[in-house]
């Protein structure tokens, strides 16, 4: 796991087409960790681990959504389509009693991001940070073959398909992907 999806490597995540609108969002797996794809009020990918920063608990528990920003179930902590936190329940405490520490900042419990990159509506991500770009990782070869089918197409979706195979990741990995 830490050195197939957390290494040096990208994985596919999602079309770009299934995220058209800010607020947009997909729920994915790299690996076993579970990742948010979100396309941002800005219009850029964002993609994050749907993991609350509080306690780990799963944020989006559905496949997708559009939404303006992600609330966790179990405490209130929110988060913007990038991943920061941008509200606590009861930070301040209750009629100001209680509440988080005064060397409490938001901005030191967002997400954990991925990078993120586009190859032709193709949406991949990264946990490594010194892994080459998208298009050196993949070589001339298979950038070519995905620009002569895929550039300057878009994509629409037609229907989804999904496969649960009871085995190991492995099984997968090193006999279809």
């Amino acid at each position: 796991q830490e050195r197939l999806f957390k290494g040096a490597s990208w994985s596919y995540l999602c079309l770009a087409a299934e995220i058209p609108n800010p607020g947009d969002w997909v729920a994915t797996t790299v690996g076993e960790v579970a990742i948010i794809v979100a396309r941002g009020n800005d219009g850029a990918v964002n993609a994050f681990v749907n993991r609350c920063a509080h306690r780990g608990n799963l944020l989006c528990l559905k496949n997708r959504g559009h939404d303006r920003e992600i609330t966790c179930i179990y405490h209130g902590w929110s988060y913007d389509l990038s991943g920061q936190l941008t509200g606590v329940a009861f930070e301040k405490g209750v009629k100001r009693q209680g509440g988080m520490a005064p060397e409490f900042h938001k901005e030191d419990h967002q997400l954990q991001r991925l990078r993120v990159e586009e190859l032709c509506g193709l949406v991949f991500g990264t946990f490594s940070e010194t892994v080459a770009d998208l298009q050196a990782y993949l070589g001339p070869v298979v950038v070519g073959g995905v620009k002569r089918v895929l550039d300057g197409r878009p994509a629409h979706i037609i229907g989804r398909s999904t496969q649960i195979l009871p085995n190991n990741w492995k099984l997968y990995f090193e006999n279809v992907k």
